[in-house]
């Protein structure tokens, strides 16, 4: 009979059905040292912001399990834990790996329904489907800027950018701005490596917020 994979190995390959992960941590189900049931959580990194992401992730942490009350956040790191953790960590966050293992050694009755309940959050990941492939614009010049439009040069990271498309800015996910106009250049020899460089217009309240180096993400559906 063949071994279940690892709750690391099966969260990784249900997070890698939207995009590369980077970085994956997952505390194991078991204290190898004590054989008690761990508080799990699960944080990841993807190559790439995927902020398109968000509401499905945020969906599934609040719907799928069945036990206690979950927390999904996003900041440098994607992060999946019970709400208890964040609720008794206090006002400066403490210490979540030491506040988890000594809930580990008083409470097991909340481990073993928390680790039924993460188990059923990375079913539902696996099961969601896969969104439309996001265009993204990542910002390389600016050549003018206002409060309602932005002129820039912009490098496609996905090629699939068009005229009409609204994309938010990653680094200030309050502004959305409409494509309004895309002149792609020639492919150069100095620029293959970057990808086609484009001549792009954004407008839209808060477009003079966007800086260089900033990547903007298509929004499903806009």
């Amino acid at each position: 009979m063949t071994e279940p994979l690892p709750r690391f190995q099966r969260a990784k390959a249900a997070l890698e059905r939207f995009a590369p992960v980077f970085w994956l941590s997952s505390t194991s189900e078991i204290n190898r040292t004590t054989g008690l049931v761990q508080v799990p959580t699960l944080g990841w990194r993807f190559s790439e912001p995927h902020p398109e992401l968000k509401g499905m992730f945020t969906s599934v942490v609040r719907d799928a399990p069945r036990n206690i009350a979950w927390f999904f956040g996003e900041r440098k790191n994607s992060l999946i834990m019970p709400s208890r953790l964040i609720n008794e960590s206090g006002p400066d966050g403490g210490d979540l790996r030491d506040l988890g293992t000594a809930i580990s050694q008083r409470d097991q009755e909340f481990c073993i329904a928390a680790s039924e309940d993460v188990e059923l959050i990375i079913q539902a990941i696996a099961a969601q489907p896969a969104p439309p492939t996001a265009a993204r614009l990542y910002v390389t010049q600016l050549a003018r800027s206002s409060a309602e439009e932005l002129l820039c040069v912009a490098e496609s990271l996905t090629g699939e950018a068009r005229v009409g498309m609204v994309f938010r800015a990653v680094g200030a996910p309050d502004v959305e701005v409409q494509l309004t106009a895309l002149r792609w250049y020639p492919t150069r020899p100095e620029t293959a490596r970057r990808g086609p460089l484009a001549k792009v217009t954004l407008v839209g309240n808060g477009a003079g917020q966007i800086s260089v180096k900033e990547l903007l993400v298509s929004v499903p559906g806009r």
